[in-house]
This record gives C-alpha cells, sequence and structure tokens, in this order.
C-alpha cells in the first residue's frame, strides 16, 4: 500500500537509521532536516509514514523520536507493518465490493438513458453523480471504521509486547511533548509576527503557504 508517495520520493538524503524486516525496509528521517517539519507538526503529526508499496520512510520529530524511541523498535515495527499489511488488504477489499457495482449500474443507466430517455440525459447525469458521490462516501466510512477498528487491535498488541507501565509512561511523555512544542511554536510565531508587521509597516499582509 502507497502512502504519502510524494513524501517519500522526496526523502533522498541518508537516513539516520534503519531496520530490515521480513525483508523490507524501514528508513528513518528527521523532520527537522526537511521542508515539511511545518506542514505536518504545526498539525501535531510528528510522525508520518511514508511507502512506496514496498518500503518504508518514517519522517519523524527529531525530539519526538528521542522521547517515543521505545515506541520505534524492530518489534513494535513489525506490529505496525502487519497493521498496514491488514489494513491494506482491507482497503481493497471494499473499493472491489464498491467500484465495479458502481461502474456496472453507471454503465447500465448511461445506456438506457441514451436509448429510452436522451431528453432526460442532464438529469440523469446528475443523479449518476449525487449517486457516486453518496457511494464514496459510505465506501469511505466503511474503511475508515474497519481502520480503526484494527488500529485499537495493533495499540492493544503494542501495549500488551511493551507492558501496561511502558506503554503508559510513553504516553505520558507524548504529551508532555505536545505540550512543550507548541507552547514554544505558539511564542516563536507571535515574535515573528510582531516582526514582519514592524519590517511591512503600510503594506498589505500576503498569506503564507504551507
Amino acid at each position: 500500500m502507497k502512502l504519502n508517495p510524494k513524501v517519500f520520493n522526496q526523502l533522498k538524503t541518508e537516513p539516520f537509521t534503519s531496520q530490515t524486516i521480513e525483508e523490507k525496509t524501514i528508513e528513518f528521517y528527521y523532520m527537522n532536516d526537511t521542508p515539511f517539519l511545518f506542514q505536518f507538526a504545526s498539525r501535531g503529526r510528528f510522525a508520518v509514514w511514508t511507502s512506496d508499496g514496498q518500503n518504508y520512510k518514517v519522517l519523524v520529530e527529531q525530539k519526538y523520536f528521542d522521547v517515543m524511541k521505545d515506541f520505534y523498535s524492530e518489534e513494535v515495527n513489525r506490529i505496525w507493518l502487519g497493521f498496514l499489511t491488514r489494513v491494506s488488504g482491507i482497503s481493497k477489499k471494499i473499493n472491489m465490493w464498491f467500484m465495479i457495482p458502481t461502474l456496472v449500474l453507471y454503465i447500465v443507466i448511461a445506456g438506457l438513458a441514451t436509448w429510452l430517455f436522451p431528453d432526460m440525459m442532464l438529469q440523469i447525469l446528475l443523479f449518476m453523480i449525487v449517486l457516486v458521490v453518496a457511494s464514496n462516501m459510505i465506501q469511505s466510512r466503511i474503511v475508515n471504521n474497519k481502520v480503526r477498528e484494527e488500529n485499537r487491535k495493533t495499540q492493544d498488541e503494542i501495549r500488551a509486547y511493551i507492558g501496561e507501565g511502558a506503554f503508559e509512561e510513553l504516553v505520558k511523555a507524548q504529551e508532555a511533548h505536545y505540550q512543550d512544542y507548541f507552547k514554544f511554536e505558539e511564542e516563536t510565531v507571535l515574535e515573528e509576527t510582531v516582526v514582519e508587521d514592524v519590517e511591512k509597516d503600510g503594506e498589505d499582509n500576503e498569506s503564507k503557504g504551507n
């Protein structure tokens, strides 16, 4: 299953560490050394898994990795790879359940409409668009529910492996990192805003992209 393939392809520097699990390579890159720090960390995503469908590259904020290092051991990552494999199979299976019937229904209705109701083609096409959108929404909801269920099982498996006490310590360390990081970020943003206001005195503000 491909995950954030554009990010995967842009990570070309040497990883700071790597693992080989079941013939799959997992390389780790510090988010701080890439252009992706603001894009992900500003939304609370301190670790991002990417894949080309075969191997994996994990983009992780440096301090986050330091406090969560035990969460990225080979055995824990083996559990995560099992989760990703299962999720990939679930996604493909459900997509096929919806894609083929929807495509067949679309072709049949479009053919019948062309033959029997040529004057109503616009209305029928609009109906089909609504049908496709509704199908995609239902499909996404089912996939998301299945993924959440598998995620819960995976979290339980990791908790059992590293132990209840160690798992809770990691949860506390994660929360502390979130609070420290965003407190620091808030102070930095406020300082930069003041500097920009002084430098751009009398000028229109321009929006910045991620």
